[in-house]
Order: C-alpha cells, then structure tokens, then sequence
C-alpha cells in the first residue's frame, strides 16, 4: 500500500503529497523518524507539533501554522482514539504519520471543517511527555 508522502520544509514545518496514494481500511501509523526518548503512555500530557489534512489534500489545521507547539493529556475521550493508539507507545522525539479512518477519528459527524466519514492524516513529532 501506498501512503501519502511527508516532506519538511527548512523550518521542518510538514507538507504532504498524495499522488499515488491508496486509501487504507484501518489505522495506518507510520514511523518516519524513530525518537530515542521516554516512550508514550495514555494518561501522560504530551507536546507535540502537527498537521492534519484531509485525504482530498486540504488542510484542516496546524500547529505550525500558529507558529507554536501544543500540549494535552493524551487519553480516550478527550482525543480522537486514532491518535491515542497511534502516538501511545511511540519515543518522544518520533515523527509519525497517522492515517486516520472515520471509525477512529470524527465518525460520520461533521466537526467543523472536517465532513462526515472523513479519513484524516497527520504529520505529528511528539516533542514532549510527562
């Protein structure tokens, strides 16, 4: 399978390409850059930098675009679940792709720029855990 293609500009700031790119059944995560830090675990409120797109290519939203970091308590409930069990587990200091099916992100609901039964992707460095 195919998946979309991550590059960085200087500032390491994500972009993504989907030429060639085959829409997956389940969650995808894909280790980009393997970290060599303390490893993930739910309950933790972690620091990350990322980028969400949907598959059609356009982007929904962006830490980099705000020219800052965030930070969250990484647990069932208060996130969508493809990001708990894509980031819980990985090192700090990982840059991962996750490729995000409806069933594990908004469902068939609309959530502000995102449509009903969306598959989402995200460019996520996971900087911090604690």
């Amino acid at each position: 399978m195919t998946l979309p293609a991550i590059t960085r500009a200087a500032d390491g700031a994500p972009a993504v390409d989907f030429a060639g790119a085959e829409k997956p059944e389940g969650l995808v995560v894909e280790v980009l850059e393997a970290g060599d830090g303390a490893v993930v675990a739910e309950g933790q409120h972690i620091t990350v930098h990322y980028s969400g797109w949907l598959w059609n290519g356009g982007k929904f939203d962006s830490s980099w675009d705000r020219g800052d970091t965030i930070s969250f308590r990484i647990a069932y409930g208060s996130l969508i679940d493809g990001w708990v069990d894509g980031i819980v587990g990985q090192p700090v200091g990982s840059k991962l792709l996750l490729v995000v099916p409806p069933e594990s992100g908004y469902g068939y609901q609309n959530m502000g720029p995102i449509p009903a039964g969306s598959t989402l992707v995200f460019a996520v460095d996971v900087l911090d855990a604690r």
